[in-house]
């Protein structure tokens, strides 16, 4: 699963019910945007630990810890990791 996209065929079915995709560009563009969220939503929480980090609340190893385990909650590759 290491090369295969977290968003599957059936998962873009499942989070487009009412408007499934049609073919794989359309969940090619799902896969996309969820790329791009991740990114961008790993650059805020990454400013948002630096600055906790600046401030003295968290060590820098803490701020690598609790990065690692968002991406790890962001891409599970089992249901385990989700909850990690």
């Amino acid at each position: 699963m290491s090369n295969q996209h977290p968003l599957t065929d059936d998962l873009c079915h499942q989070i487009a019910e009412s408007w499934p995709p049609e073919d794989a560009a359309e969940k090619d563009n799902m896969r996309s945007a969820a790329d791009w969220q991740l990114k961008c939503c790993t650059s805020h929480v990454t400013d948002m630990l630096f600055n906790l980090t600046c401030d003295g609340h968290i060590t820098d190893k803490q701020l690598y810890k609790l990065l690692a385990k968002f991406k790890k909650a962001m891409r599970p590759k089992t249901q385990e990791d989700f909850w990690a």
